[in-house]
Formats: C-alpha cells, structure tokens, sequence
C-alpha cells in the first residue's frame, strides 16, 4: 500500500484549507495524513470460451465460499474488540455475499456474456451498489458499503486484487480515502491511526459504528478531500464538529491541540463521569437518555449510563430488514432490545418515512416537496394495516420491559385522537389473544411543527408525555431545508425564535403534568443544552456518545445561572447574540471549573 506521491502538488497548494463533512465519531484528531490509494482492481473483460462456462462457475462459488470463511474469521477475531452486537455486522455481510439475486446476476453474466468469474461478480455487484447508493433513503445508501466490502474482498480471491494493509503505516497518522469498508475500520492498528476522514460514507453507516465504539475521531462525507490531501500534510479531524483543516495555521493547531488535550482529558474521565448522576452543582437532576437508530447503538448507550433509550426510530428496522413487516420479526426485535435496556424505559417512534426517508414498498409517486407531504404519522394513518402490526408488535413486546411508544410529525389532535384509537383496538385483540399486557403503555406525541406547538395545551391533555424533535421544529420554523447547501447557513438552532418554541412546549407540559423529553442535534449541542436546561427541559435524548460530556458540563453549572441566561436570550433579537452568550456563559463555567480543580 503506498501513499500518492505529493511531488509538485504542494507548489501551488501550500495553505490552510477547511472542509465539512458529517460528524460520525467525536473526538479531535491532529496528525500526518496517510493517503489510501483506491485500489482499483484490474477485471480482463476478454470473453471467455463456451468450454470454460462451467469451470468459471465453479470458480465463483468456490470463491464466494473463501470469502465467507474469511469474513467469519475476522467476525471471531473481532468479537471481543468490539462486542457481539457490532461484529453482526459481518452476519449481514455473508448475506449480501449469498444473495440469491446478486450471485444468480454474476452466474448469468458468466453463461450469457461469456465473462470470467471476477468480470461476472465486478458486474453484478455493481449494478447492486449503484442502485443503493442512487436511493434517497440515507440508510440504504450506506448499505452499499457492506456490498463493497464484500465485493473487495471476492474479487481478491478471483483476481487476485491487493488488500490493503496497515502494517507499515507511520505513528499518529490520520488515514484520508475515499472510503473505508467496516471490515477494514475494525482492523485499523489504533496505536498508529488517530483518525480518519473519507469522501464517501453516512452518519448510519457500519464503518461509522465500528469507529464510535473503537473511539477513533472520523469525518466522512468530505468532498474534495482526496484532490486537497497530501501525504504527510499535516490534518486536523474533528469528529464532533464534521470539521476538517488541511495545513492549518499555527494559531488554529495550537486552538486543535487544546480542544484535543480538552477531549483527552474527559475520556480519561470517563470511568469516574459514567458513575456520577447527572445533576447540575446546585443538584438539579438532568435526565440524560439516548437516540438510536440502530440495535447495534445500543451496548454504547448501555455503555455511557443512559437512562433509557429516549428514541428508538424504527423506521431504520425496515430499511435493513425486508421481513420485519412481518409482525413476529418485528416483536422478536422490540424484546430483545428491552430485555438489553430493562428496567430503563425504551421510547419506540412509530414508523417515521416519507420527507427524506422513503421506504420501496410504500410505492409513492415523488412529491414536489416531500418535506411538507405524505410522511409520519399521516402515512401510518392511511395504510392503517402497516401502523397496526407495528403497534401490535410493540404491545406484544412491552410485555418484557419498560416500553412507551412515540408518534412522529403531529400537526393536529385529530391525528392524535385517530393513533389512540388505533392503538386501543390493537391493545383489545393483543389481550383477547391471550397476551397479558402491562396496564399502561405510555404514548406520546413528537412536537416537531409549529402548529403542534401552538395546540401543545390542548394535545398535552391527550397524551403521556412529549418529545420535542428540534430538527423538524427548527426547519419548519425558520423555512430552511438544512440539506440544502444554498440556504443551510439558516438552519440555525440559537434564532431566538427557537428558544421561544421550545419554552412553549415546555410551559404547557409543565401546566398538564407530563414530562417532555427534547431530541435532535440541538439537545447534543453543549450550547443549546445549556439554554434548553435554563428554558425549563430536565430530559434531553441525545447520541449516547454525546451523554458524558453533557454530564461533565451540567456538573459544571447551576440550574439559576442557565435559568437567568434563557431569560436574558428570550429578550434577544439575533441568532448572533444568543450564540455569543451562550459561548461567553460556557467558557465562564469551563473557567470557574479549572480554578476549582487547580
């Protein structure tokens, strides 16, 4: 494996050079980039002669078959790195690899156009791997890295393509590809890679988990990365921002290295920071609980001491299970995560598509703004047959543990009055079949519109708790679509109007006695959960690994402080402003903090 030679490169690129990309795993790397080269692997398309058909065939399964060996290999290797949950991962592997409509494409390649085995599966595979990465759904997009993992691999073993290999890689160096595979991301020697940034992948993508639980920083998604990057350039990753610095200036290394000597310190905090609650200095408690997207997130929020699962989207289950609309799937999986959890509680979403989250078997025709359409709970309301074996499942399974069931992007009672009954009848025939169900299963209401704010007394009455989604709010409040690079710069979570929302929600929470849990990035976000908390909110759920260093900031401050800084901000006119106090209030808590630790 080589780095691509710099040579002639840095004569005319010799400066600082910033790029986003999204933050999939926290921390702040600072190193030398090690670049990867792609590793394209050379396929002869020479036709092969009618007498080698059979001998071709033969060679592909056999191969499919070492590379099933292989894969279980590294799964047993990697068990104790990373646990049982994550290294399932390869399970699903061996299943994209056996896959009966992908191997029976490769074997027809090979009768019908006369390829090679490897020409036949590069082929096959491919045309698998576009179609996921050309879907809207970003979950399914991030499955075509599990189809070129697999792939890389067969074709090694048919055309003798190199693997990469981080044998001979340097000390502290942060990796810069266009992509990394989960089976190459659990093999990353951590002693030497600090990090990495690549231009392809998703926030739900494996090779994300496999480095959040491997805790090494990662930005993924950076366009432009690999025409920037030079070998042994010196990098910043800062995974918890999505920010990455090529050749930064002296004054923004040393800020890098202080953010990272920060960083450090809390991890080593972790053990002491994982055993204390979560209450502010003048003993508020802040319940901390986790958003997760998938089961294998949930060791990690085991992991950082959530208090339970704060949203469980299920919509996820789908995109990676074509048979979990079959009811017992569906149920086998809710048990055995609150068997995971119990005796903490698990919010489960319903069914949450449409807007940026299409699922194939709801065949919709496309909509000109699908943001404002047929999503949530409006689609769960009109294919009333799907949101009821959802709902039976999740009744089924609360039998083992702690469960509540959430419904997504409410905009009217009627819509919470319709869900209920739904629910009432599906809780009727569950019993008459014999199943004996808790008392209660609490149901709650996501408020995530504006209109839901404004009728948030009147729902409050008709509900067990809420859950601000603060992602859908702050969007539709401000009318910005935050993947839309021409106006994501709006989607600004300190716009006074925000605060004011979100203290509506809560205020009328507060006067019905039911508690509200607030989601979205916004809760994660040091600086807005510390307004949240000073606006009223006691549970935020955010990424599990997000919970400890909330824990260390709340640790930090008073309850009367955060209160009086919401007040001041409510009376505030820009986002500027807001974020400028909110910024001047942290950095007086991190330096009162230091003053008592020194």
């Amino acid at each position: 494996m080589k780095g691509r030679s710099s040579a002639g490169r840095r004569k005319t690129r010799k400066g600082q050079v910033q790029m986003r990309g999204l933050p999939v795993s926290p921390g702040i790397a600072v190193g030398e980039v090690f670049v990867l080269d792609a590793r394209d692997l050379e396929i002869d398309e020479v036709r092969i002669a009618p007498e080698e058909i059979e001998k071709e065939e033969r060679r592909l399964l056999d191969a499919i078959a070492e590379t099933r060996d292989e894969v279980l290999k590294i799964r047993t290797r990697y068990r104790s790195v990373v646990g049982e949950d994550l290294v399932r991962v390869f399970d699903a592997q061996i299943l994209l690899l056996e896959d009966e409509a992908v191997v029976d494409a490769a074997l027809a390649e090979i009768r019908e156009e006369r390829r090679s085995a490897a020409a036949a599966a590069h082929h096959a595979f491919a045309r698998a791997i576009e179609t996921l990465s050309r879907t809207e759904n970003e979950y399914l997009r991030d499955r075509a890295e599990d189809l070129k993992d697999v792939r890389r691999r067969l074709l090694h073993h048919l055309a003798g393509g190199r693997r990469r290999s981080f044998a001979h890689i340097d000390k502290n160096v942060i990796l810069v590809a266009d992509d990394l595979t989960p089976s190459e991301t659990v093999q990353l020697p951590r002693g030497k890679v600090k990090g990495f940034a690549t231009r392809q992948g998703g926030r739900t993508s494996h090779t994300a988990i496999m480095a959040r639980s491997l805790q090494i920083p990662a930005v993924v998604g950076v366009e432009g990365i690999l025409e920037e990057a030079d070998h042994r350039d010196r990098i910043i990753v800062d995974g918890s921002e999505g920010l990455v610095v090529l050749r930064p200036e002296a004054e923004l290394l040393r800020g890098a290295k202080s953010r990272q000597r920060r960083y450090m310190e809390v991890s080593r905090e972790r053990l002491r920071l994982r055993d204390l609650p979560s209450v502010t200095r003048d003993g508020v408690e802040i319940r901390l609980f986790a958003n997760v997207d998938v089961p294998e997130e949930v060791p990690l929020a085991i992991e950082n001491r959530a208090r339970g699962i704060g949203l469980f989207r299920t919509e996820f289950l789908y995109f990676r299970d074509v048979e979990i609309a079959r009811e017992e799937a569906q149920t086998t999986i809710y048990r055995k995560i609150l068997r995971r959890v119990s005796p903490d509680p698990v919010v489960f979403r319903t069914l949450d598509v449409g807007g940026d989250k299409v699922l194939d078997p709801l065949s919709a025709p496309r909509e000109p703004n699908p943001m404002l359409g047929w999503r949530g709970i409006r689609i769960s309301l009109d294919l009333r047959d799907l949101f009821r074996v959802q709902v039976r499942s999740l009744l089924r399974a609360s039998t083992v543990g702690n469960l509540s069931i959430l419904l997504p992007m409410i905009s009217t009672l009627e819509e919470v009055l319709d869900a209920k009954r739904l629910i009432a009848e599906a809780r009727e025939e569950v019993r008459l079949e014999g199943v004996r169900l808790p008392e209660k299963v609490r149901v709650g209401a996501m408020i995530e519109t504006p209109g839901a704010v404004f009728l948030a007394p009147h729902i409050a009455r008709e509900v067990d708790f809420f859950s601000i989604g603060t992602n859908d709010l702050i969007q539709y409040s401000l009318a910005v679509d935050r993947d839309n690079v021409k106006v994501a710069h709006l989607f600004d979570p300190f716009h006074p109007a925000v605060s004011s929302l979100v203290k509506l929600v809560l205020d009328a929470a507060r006067d019905a006695g039911i508690p509200v849990s607030i989601c979205g990035e916004m809760a994660g976000e040091p600086l807005c959960a510390i307004l949240l908390i000073g606006l009223g909110a006691r549970e935020l759920s955010v990424h599990p690994y997000l919970i400890l260093e909330l824990k260390r900031i709340f640790s930090l401050m008073e309850s009367g402080e955060a209160r009086a800084l919401a007040e001041e901000v409510l009376r505030m006119p820009s986002a500027r402003r807001v974020r400028e106090a909110a910024e001047q209030f942290l950095h007086e808590l991190e330096v009162r903090g230091e003053r008592e630790k020194g």
